[in-house]
């Protein structure tokens, strides 16, 4: 916590030449009336100044202790983003808006609780803190968005975001700002309003007639996880990799919707925004999709270096994921009632080809406790953990190390009646699954696959493959 400052005592103003002067004729006689009156009427005048600039001088020491043990608000505009200022309760994600357009307006607001050491500000630039992209719109229906060529980039929200700030070269995020921004009642409509018309059926195209992943989650019966104990004692980390171009559909979809309801939401990209937020760091070799191990390895020395004492959790997943982190952190926080064992795997399991080639699915993301990641840190560069090596398959990759150096196995993440949490794919193709001896029918083999209504759990936690605009949605 930040330390209360102590209260000023107010200082002792040394009298100017000026008062010393009156003092010193205030106490000589003189003979001539006229020019008695007249030093006088000039002492009291200097007299009157000194004691209202003293005056002014104690109100400062007064008003600047005071409002220093108080939250201040900053209020700054440009003409980009609106953040409205009321106190008002966090928004539902069920609420939605029948309003049209926002100004391009920023009501920036500082950040009302104290975070620790590396966001107390490690240069964390929390004057993003309230920012949000303009809401316009420039079509009278979502629906188009649905598709490649819509010419709606603000009813759909795929503008190109302005130019991020400059950070400097160690700039580390404040990782907590989005849960931070989504709890403040100072910050209305965050995650922001979505109109109504995204509560109709609308189908993968946007059509009206067949709303597959609708069909598929009444089915299934997703629920969301009220407040329990291991939801509110289990920290969350959610990450995930992305493109610099991707910042302004994909990376604000998720701000949009389910990233703030992690207690700290980073986005690893090519070039850093201190408003997403997102961070650019530096990896071994090209920026390539079949470089991605080395890309992975660099994000978990990141966050171990920076988070590892601040979460009991750390998610990692694709940009194009919808995360249902209510039940993700109630999930996690049942592996904490068994503390004989700390060291957690947890995703979507599958048998790749080869022999005793586990792993968890990329696709679906995983999670490692505290303790995995502390673990995995010490032997990622061993020569049996591949640091070298340059290939796509980062989710292959973690689990060889994890199992060949520290004998951490995945974790069987399924419900009571075998019903999968994670998923490599979207609600629809889960549900309407149908084995024809493709790769995924063998890697899930060895446990096998339910299927229909059965394919999913209640308490599912994430589907892959979710594109906008059936991510904000």
């Amino acid at each position: 916590m930040q330390q209360r400052p102590q209260r000023q005592q107010p200082l002792q103003t040394p009298p100017s030449p000026k008062q010393q002067q009156y003092r010193s004729s205030h106490n000589v006689r003189t003979k001539n009336q006229k020019g008695g009156l007249g030093i006088f009427v000039f002492g009291f005048f200097v007299l009157s100044v000194w004691f209202l600039l003293s005056l002014g001088y104690l109100w400062n020491i007064h008003h600047s202790t005071t409002t220093s043990t108080t939250t201040t608000t900053t209020t700054t505009t440009t003409n980009e983003h609106k953040v409205k200022v009321n106190p008002l309760l966090r928004p539902s994600i069920h609420r939605h808006s029948t309003e049209t357009e926002k100004s391009d307006t920023t009501t920036k607001i500082p950040p009302t609780t104290t975070t620790t050491n590396h966001q107390t500000d490690n240069n964390s630039l929390g004057q993003y803190y309230g920012w949000q992209p303009a809401i316009k719109t420039d079509c009278p229906s979502v629906r188009r968005c649905f598709s490649s060529s819509h010419a709606c980039p603000k009813t759909c929200r795929d503008e190109l975001l302005s130019k991020p700030p400059a950070v400097p070269s160690d700039w580390v995020p404040d990782v907590t700002m989005l849960h931070r921004m989504a709890q403040d009642p100072q910050v209305v409509d965050f995650p922001p309003s979505l109109p109504n018309e995204f509560c109709e059926n609308m189908s993968v195209s946007g059509g009206k007639q067949h709303d597959e992943n609708q069909r598929a989650l009444t089915a299934i019966g997703l629920t969301v996880t009220t407040a329990t104990a291991p939801t509110t004692t289990t920290r969350l980390l959610c990450m995930v990799y992305t493109m610099a171009d991707a910042h302004g559909t994909k990376i604000r979809a998720i701000r949009d919707t389910w990233g703030s309801r992690c207690d700290g939401f980073l986005a690893f990209s090519t070039e850093s925004d201190p408003r997403l937020p997102a961070v650019s760091i530096p990896h071994t070799g090209p920026e390539a999709y079949d470089n991605m191990w080395q890309k992975v390895r660099s994000i978990w020395k990141f966050v171990y270096q920076h988070y590892a004492t601040d979460f009991d959790y750390f998610f990692l997943g694709g940009d194009d994921l919808f995360v249902i982190p209510e039940n993700l952190k109630a999930y996690l926080g049942t592996l904490q009632l068994h503390p004989e064992n700390e060291l957690h795997f947890a995703g979507r399991r599958f048998k790749g080809y080869g022999e005793n080639n586990y792993f968890n699915s990329g696709g679906a993301g995983y999670a490692l406790s505290r303790k995995t990641l502390i673990e995995f840190y010490k032997v990622m560069d061993d020569k049996d953990c591949a640091p070298t090596k340059r290939t796509s398959m980062e989710d292959v990759m973690i689990a060889q190390c994890l199992r060949r150096k520290l004998d951490i196995k995945l974790t069987d993440t399924r419900d009571e009646k075998g019903r999968e949490r994670f998923h490599p794919f979207a609600p629809a193709t889960h549900y309407e699954w149908k084995p024809h001896g493709d790769w995924y029918d063998n890697y899930n083999t060895e446990w096998g696959l339910k299927l229909g209504k059965d394919c999913c759990a209640p308490d599912s936690v994430s589907f892959h493959y979710i594109k906008k605009p059936a991510m904000v949605r």
